[in-house]
C-alpha cells in the first residue's frame, strides 16, 4: 500500500500550525523588544507629568507663568522644579518641588487594595507633611464607570490643600464619606462616589495608612 503523502496525514496540521504560532511569537517578540524603549520613555515621560502637575498651581503662583504653560514646558520644567530625593527613614519613593531656595513640598509614592487589585498613587504633602496639596491615581484595576472614576477631576480637587494631619496629636485626620451629591461642609469629609463606596473607602485608606505612616517614620528620621 502507498504511503500518503505528508499534506495528507494527521500531523501536517498540527507542525503547520506550530510552526505559523512560532513565527508569529518570534514577530511580535521583535516588535516589543524594538518598541520597548518607547514604551519606557512614554510611561516615564506619563509619570513625571503627574508629578509636575500636582505642583504646577503653587510653581505658577511663584513664577507668575500659567499653570497649562508649566505643564507645556515639560521636561524643562520639570527638570528645572522636580527632584528626586529621599526623607531619612521613609521607605518610599519621594520627589520634592523647589522654586529657588524654596521648597514648596513633597512628593510621595503611595500604595493600597482596591475592590479588584492593587492601586498606585503619587500624593503631594506640604514641607511639614501635614496638608496635602493634590492626588493623582497613576494605576488601578477598578470597575470602569464606577471605581475607575476616581481618576476624574472633582474627586482629585477634594483632596487639594487639605489638611490631613493633626499636629498637636500627631496623627492624620479622620476622613468622614459623604453623597457624591452633597456639599462638604468641614475639611474631613470627602465625597463619595456613587456605586463605588468600596473603592472611595480603599482610597481614603490608602491615604489615611500612608500619609500616618510618612509623618511618622519623617518624624523618627529626624536628627
Amino acid at each position: 500500500m502507498k504511503d500518503k503523502p505528508f499534506r495528507e496525514t494527521l500531523s501536517y496540521p498540527v507542525i503547520f500550525m506550530l510552526i505559523v504560532c512560532i513565527i508569529f511569537v518570534g514577530i511580535l517578540a521583535v516588535m516589543y523588544r524594538i518598541s520597548e524603549p518607547r514604551i519606557e520613555a512614554q510611561q516615564k515621560d506619563s509619570y513625571q507629568k503627574l508629578i509636575l502637575e500636582l505642583f504646577s498651581t503653587e510653581l505658577a503662583q511663584k513664577s507668575n507663568v500659567p499653570p497649562l504653560a508649566i505643564m507645556a514646558g515639560y521636561p524643562e520644567t520639570y527638570n528645572s522644579f522636580i527632584r528626586e530625593t529621599k526623607l531619612p527613614g521613609v521607605e518610599r519613593r519621594t520627589f520634592c518641588a523647589v522654586y529657588g531656595d524654596s521648597l514648596l513640598g513633597y512628593c510621595f509614592d503611595i500604595g493600597g487594595k482596591g475592590l479588584w487589585g492593587s492601586m498606585r498613587a503619587l500624593v503631594a504633602l506640604s514641607p511639614d507633611l501635614t496638608t496635602m496639596k493634590g492626588l493623582n491615581v497613576y494605576s488601578q484595576e477598578e470597575t470602569p464607570g464606577l471605581g475607575a472614576r476616581i481618576d476624574e477631576q472633582w474627586f482629585r480637587d477634594q483632596f487639594q490643600n487639605l489638611p490631613v494631619v493633626i499636629p498637636a496629636e500627631s496623627q492624620v485626620l479622620k476622613f468622614e464619606l459623604i453623597p457624591e451629591g452633597k456639599s462638604a461642609e468641614t475639611p474631613n469629609q470627602i465625597r463619595q462616589i456613587t456605586g463605588a463606596t468600596i473603592t472611595t473607602n480603599s482610597v481614603v485608606k490608602m491615604l489615611t495608612d500612608e500619609i500616618n505612616y510618612i509623618y511618622q517614620a519623617a518624624k523618627k528620621g529626624q536628627p
